[in-house]
């Protein structure tokens, strides 16, 4: 691949920031169990990097659940808030890596399937409260992830153009949302989304968040602090 100018970055959240997943499947397997369903492997793997609406749709339409998707999602949500506090937890080198790309100039924003009452509980619980210049939640687009409404909004609202935007994603959802934006992107699997189809459509796929920045400094990309209009 040649070489890249990155003028932004773009964090997915769950999965990559937060390990969230654990709770995030608890909710639905407790909301399923209540109309005599189960969640199983392949249907959960369609799920990941969806937004709740979405995943709600799925699971209406797979499972054929008597349900409207307001109703999935608004059971479900009880449920998963009821399920959430002190069970967040950071993902590795999460904070670190915002930190020191903040440290090197670089606006950051992030693109997340999370709606904002939910996106606002987790980044409170890493610490991370005002580190993004630019959040943009899944509530606040059309179409959410594989779609590539999330990253061009955050591109966007970052006056950087999409191309010079590198995008860090856990899943192929995010990597393929990512990629039809335009932006760069580094996956990160986590033991979840690791065996996943997909992530040869990332442009690197690093074992680990603290492999970035020397992914940034090395041959394959470089990073400055000025931005550029659209």
């Amino acid at each position: 691949m040649s070489r890249v100018t990155i003028r932004a970055v773009v964090f997915d959240l769950d999965g990559l920031l937060v390990d969230s997943e654990p709770v995030q499947i608890a909710a639905w397997e407790q909301f399923l169990a209540r109309y005599d369903r189960t969640l199983d492997a392949a249907l959960l793997q369609r799920m990941f990097g969806l937004r709740v609406w979405d995943s709600a749709r799925l699971l209406i339409d797979v499972l054929n659940l008597p349900l409207t998707v307001n109703a999935v999602v608004s059971e479900r949500d009880a449920l998963f808030f009821s399920l959430l506090p002190g069970r967040l937890r950071e993902m590795p080198d999460a904070s670190e890596t915002v930190r020191a790309l903040a440290s090197r100039g670089l606006p950051l924003g992030l693109a997340t399937s999370g709606h904002r009452r939910y996106v606002d509980i987790a980044l409170r619980a890493l610490e991370l409260e005002g580190a993004f210049r630019v959040e943009v939640t899944g509530d606040m687009v059309e179409q959410g992830k594989p779609a590539p409404d999330i990253y061009l909004a955050a591109a966007n609202e970052l006056r950087v153009a999409p191309d010079h935007c590198l995008a860090l994603e856990d899943a192929p959802l995010g990597i393929a949302s990512a990629r039809a934006a335009g932006m760069t992107c580094i996956a990160i699997p986590n033991e979840m989304t690791r065996g996943l189809d997909g992530f040869e459509h990332a442009n690197a796929v690093l074992d680990r968040l603290a492999e970035v920045i020397p992914w940034l400094e090395g041959t394959r990309g470089s990073m400055v602090s000025k931005q550029s209009d659209h």
